[in-house]
C-alpha cells in the first residue's frame, strides 16, 4: 500500500487536512527489531540440551512473524474522579522512571478500577488465566515449545526425537544417488505427545536437500511427509534463499495439502513451514492465495483443538496479512472467523457451548493479523468497523489489561493500533454516526437555535456549546467507541502509564485522526481533550521525544487542536514554551525532523499572534537567530518557508515588534527578501 502523506493541520498554504500516515510493509522498523530478537532467542535456545521431560513438537527451529505496523509514543497523566486532570509533573517523571515496578502496576490498577466503576466500563468475560497476556505472550513468543533439534555435526545429521514413545518398526530406504536414509517408526502410545498429535518418529537423514524434502511432501508415508515439512521449516527459517527455492520446486501446494491430513503433528509442521515460507516473501504469499490456501488454513483453524497448531496458523495468517494484495480477500474471509471464533470469545461473555479456551499467543497473533488488515483501504476499514463485536472486544481487552496494571501488554499494542487505524478519516467514511452533532448558531438578535449539521459555519463564540449525546452515552458499542469520551480517556491514560512506544504512538495517532479535519467534530474532540480531560500534560512531553515519528505525531496533534480559537489562550500558556525551546535548538543536521519543525513554526505563528501577551515573553536572541538561519537554509524545503512567514508576522504585530526593538533586534532580520517570499507564498498577497 502506498503510504498516504501527512498533511499538516496548520499549513499556511491551504491543504486538505488528513491524519497520521497509515502503516505499510515497507516501514517495519519495530517489527524487524522484534523478529531479530526472536531469532536471537531461538538461536540461544538451540544450543541447549533437550530436557528428558520435554514434549516434542515440530515447531522447530522456530517460526517468524511479520509485522506491518504504525509506530507511536507519549507521557504520563493523572486521574482525578472520573476525568483526567494531568496537573502533576512528578507523576510524569515517576511513571517513566519506575520501570514496570509493582508500585506503578498497583497505581494503575487502583486508578483504572475506580475510573471503570464510575464510567460503567464492561468487565472482562474471559478466563483470568487467559487474559494475562503481558508476561505470558512475551514469554511464549520467546520460548516456544519446540524441542526438535537439528545437529549439524560433521555428519550433518538431523534428528527428530520424541520422548516417552516406544520404537516398534524400522525401514531402510536407499535414494537414487545411493545415499542412505533410515526412518524409524515408533508405536503410538497414550501420552502427552499423542495428545499434541506427535507422530513419535525418529528420523536420521544425512545431507538431505531441499529438492528431496519437497519430494518427500508427496510421499505416501507420513514419516517422509513429516521429514520433508520439518526440513523445509528449518531451512526457510535460517536461509532466505531457501524460500524461493521451495517456491521454484513447487513445494507450497504440497504443504497446503498436508494441512488437510488427519495427522495433527503433520498439520502443525506444515503450518509452521508455510509460516516461514511466506515471511517477507511476496511470491510465496501470492502462491498460498493462488492455491486456495487461505480457505484451507481457516478450515483447519476452525476444526483443530491443538493449541500449537492454532499458534502456527494464526501466525501464518499474520504474515499473509502484510501483503497489500491479499488484504481485501482476508477481510472477506478471515476477518469474520477470527473475530467470531477468537477475538470475541477471548474477551466477551458468550454461550458456554461456543466459548472455547484460547491461548494468549493465539489472541496475540490474531490481533496482529487484524492490525495489518486495518491499514488497508477505505472499503476494508468500513468492513472492519462494521464487523459485529470486533471493536467492543478490542476495547474490552484494553480495559481489562489496564485493570490488571499491564498497559505494556503486547496485545494491547495490537488492539490500540487497530483502533488508531479504524479512526482514520472516520467522519468521512462513517457520516451516519454524526448526524446528531448539534451546532448552536446565533441569530441576528442574539438568540440561538440548534441545527443538526456538522458542516454549518458558526461563530467562534459558540464553540463551547456543541451537543453530541453519542459521545457520552452510557454503553457505547461498535463504531461509537471510536469517538466516545471513554476512548479519549483510555488513550490519555495509556499515554500516562504505558512505556511501550508503539502503544503510545498509536494513542497519539488516534487522537490526531479525531482532530485532523476542520469540522465541528474535530473541534469538539479538541475541546474534550483539553478542557474536559486536561490532556495537554500527557501530550506535551512528547514534543521533545527522541522518537522522531512520535514527536512528529504529537506536534501534529497539538497543531490540530490549536486551530480551535477558544482553546488558544490555555494552549499558549502550556504549548508555546515547549515549541519555542524546540525551534531555538534547530540545527542544519535536523533535516529528518523537518515536518515537525515546520508544524512547530505554524503552531507558534497561530498561538503567538493570537496571544501576544504570552508569546512576547518567550522572545529571545536564540529563538530569533535559529528562525533566521532556518528561513534561509535551502535544505529545509518546507520548514524554511514557515520560519520566514513567522519572522515576517512577528514584526508586523505591534505588541511583539516593540519587544523585538527593546531587545535591540534589527528590522532586516524580520523583513527581507527571504521572509517576503515566504509571506507571499503563505498568503497569496504581495508584500509591501
Amino acid at each position: 500500500m502506498t503510504a498516504e502523506p501527512i498533511r499538516s493541520a496548520l499549513g499556511s498554504v491551504s491543504t486538505d487536512d488528513t491524519s497520521l500516515v497509515l502503516p505499510s510493509d515497507r516501514k517495519q522498523h519495530t517489527g524487524k527489531q522484534r523478529v531479530l530478537e526472536q531469532v536471537n532467542t531461538i538461536k540461544k535456545r538451540q544450543s541447549k540440551m533437550v530436557k528428558n521431560d520435554s514434549i516434542p513438537s515440530p515447531t522447530t527451529p522456530g517460526s517468524v512473524t511479520e509485522y506491518s505496523e504504525p509506530k507511536f509514543q507519549f507521557s504520563p497523566t493523572k486521574l482525578n474522579d472520573t476525568l483526567f486532570n494531568i496537573n502533576s509533573s512528578n507523576m510524569t517523571s515517576h511513571s517513566r522512571m519506575s520501570g514496570r515496578s509493582l508500585s506503578v502496576r498497583n497505581t494503575v490498577r487502583r486508578q483504572w478500577n475506580s475510573q471503570s466503576v464510575s464510567n460503567g466500563m464492561r468487565p472482562s468475560g474471559s478466563d483470568s488465566s487467559l487474559n494475562k497476556a503481558g508476561a505470558t505472550i512475551t514469554q511464549q513468543s520467546k520460548v516456544r515449545s519446540a524441542t526438535v533439534r537439528y545437529n549439524r555435526a560433521p555428519g550433518q545429521s538431523m534428528r527428530l526425537q520424541e520422548n516417552n514413545t516406544k520404537q516398534s518398526q524400522a525401514a531402510s530406504i536407499k535414494t537414487s544417488n545411493s545415499r542412505s536414509h533410515t526412518i524409524t517408526k515408533a508405536a503410538t502410545t497414550k501420552n502427552k505427545s499423542e495428545e499434541l498429535g506427535a507422530s513419535g518418529a525418529e528420523i536420521s537423514m544425512p545431507n538431505i536437500t531441499l529438492e528431496e524434502a519437497v519430494e518427500y511432501l508427496s510421499h505416501a508415508d507420513v514419516s517422509y511427509q513429516l521429514c520433508g515439512a520439518s526440513f523445509i521449516q528449518h531451512h526457510t527459517f535460517t536461509e532466505d534463499k531457501a524460500k524461493q527455492e521451495v517456491w521454484r520446486l513447487g513445494g507450497i501446494p504440497y504443504l497446503i495439502q498436508l494441512l488437510k491430513s488427519g495427522n495433527p503433528q503433520l498439520q502443525q509442521t506444515a503450518a509452521a513451514a508455510l509460516r516461514n515460507l511466506v515471511f517477507k516473501n511476496k511470491d510465496n504469499k501470492l502462491e498460498v492465495e493462488k492455491c486456495d490456501g487461505v480457505e484451507v488454513i481457516l478450515t483447519l483453524l476452525r476444526d483443530t483443538n491443538v493449541t500449537e497448531t492454532q499458534k502456527q496458523l494464526t501466525g501464518l495468517l499474520w504474515n499473509l496479512s502484510s501483503a497489500d494484495n491479499l488484504k481485501p480477500a482476508l477481510i472477506g474471509s478471515a476477518l469474520p472467523q477470527l473475530t467470531e471464533s477468537i477475538v470475541v470469545p477471548y474477551n466477551l461473555y458468550t454461550d458456554s457451548s461456543t466459548n472455547k479456551l484460547i491461548d494468549p499467543e493465539v489472541f496475540y497473533n490474531t490481533t496482529g493479523c487484524l492490525r495489518n488488515l486495518s491499514c488497508a483501504g477505505e472499503d476494508e476499514r468500513i468492513s472492519m468497523r462494521n464487523c459485529p463485536r470486533l471493536i467492543d472486544s478490542l476495547m474490552n481487552y484494553i480495559q481489562t489489561q489496564m485493570e490488571r496494571g499491564d498497559p505494556d501488554d503486547k496485545s494491547v499494542e495490537n488492539c490500540v493500533c487497530i483502533l488508531h487505524n479504524l479512526s482514520y478519516q472516520l467522519e468521512k467514511e462513517a457520516p451516519e454516526h454524526f448526524t446528531q452533532l448539534c451546532v448552536p448558531e446565533e441569530k441576528p438578535n442574539g438568540n440561538k437555535k440548534s441545527i443538526f449539521s456538522p458542516k454549518t459555519t458558526k461563530s467562534t463564540k459558540t464553540q463551547k456549546e456543541f451537543e453530541f449525546p453519542a459521545m457520552v452515552k452510557d454503553e457505547p458499542q461498535g463504531v461509537n467507541w471510536l469517538y466516545h469520551q471513554k476512548s479519549l480517556q483510555l488513550y490519555l491514560f495509556l499515554l500516562s502509564f504505558s512505556q511501550n512506544e508503539a502503544t503510545l504512538e498509536a494513542c497519539c495517532g488516534a487522537l490526531q485522526n479525531l482532530t485532523a479535519s476542520k469540522s465541528h467534530l474535530s473541534t469538539l474532540m479538541s475541546q474534550s481533550i483539553i478542557e474536559k480531560l486536561n490532556g495537554l500534560p500527557a501530550i506535551l512531553p512528547l514534543l521533545k521525544s527522541k522518537n522522531l515519528g512520535l514527536q512528529k505525531t504529537a506536534m501534529s496533534l497539538v497543531g490540530n487542536m490549536s486551530r480551535v480559537s477558544s482553546l488558544r489562550e490555555n494552549m499558549a500558556k502550556e504549548v508555546l514554551p515547549n515549541v519555542s525551546s524546540i525551534l531555538s535548538a534547530v540545527t542544519p543536521k535536523m533535516v529528518e525532523s523537518e515536518s515537525t519543525i515546520a508544524t512547530g513554526c505554524r503552531v507558534m505563528h497561530t498561538l503567538m499572534l493570537s496571544q501576544p501577551a504570552i508569546g512576547k515573553k518567550l522572545i529571545n536572541e536564540n529563538l530569533i537567530d535559529s528562525l533566521s538561519k532556518l528561513s534561509s537554509n535551502v535544505s529545509f524545503d518546507t520548514a524554511r518557508k514557515d520560519a520566514g512567514f513567522l519572522l515576517w508576522s512577528m514584526w508586523g504585530k505591534k505588541d511583539i515588534q516593540s519587544v523585538l526593538k527593546k531587545q535591540g533586534m534589527n528590522k532586516d532580520t524580520f523583513i527581507n527578501a527571504v521572509t517576503a517570499t515566504s509571506y507571499e507564498q503563505a498568503t497569496g498577497k504581495k508584500s509591501k
